[in-house]
């Protein structure tokens, strides 16, 4: 199990806290018919290191996987628009 990096300095300084991979997986998991549909969207405006957008485009993709072909698989992926945008500021 992943440890949880805290810091108060860093939540006081910035309003940074960490999301553990178990948070966020239970968080999705209140909204999986949402992480399982192809056409849903989700915004994380705090992102961070993208831990909830990196889990609910592997959700989807899995689910991608499951129920098309790869012929199927490519039209899907072309016609969704996935964008993410990281920023790293230390």
């Amino acid at each position: 199990m992943a440890e949880q990096v805290k810091s108060k300095k860093r939540v006081t300084d910035h309003g940074e806290v960490f999301t553990n991979q178990r948070e966020v997986n239970a968080m999705l998991d209140l909204v999986k018919h949402e992480t399982e549909r192809i056409d849903s969207r989700f915004l994380e405006p705090a992102c961070g290191n993208g831990n909830f957008l990196a889990e609910v485009l592997q959700r989807k993709l899995n689910v991608v996987d499951q129920r098309y072909s790869k012929s199927q698989f490519d039209t899907v992926l072309s016609r969704e628009d996935y964008n993410a945008s990281f920023v790293n500021e230390p």
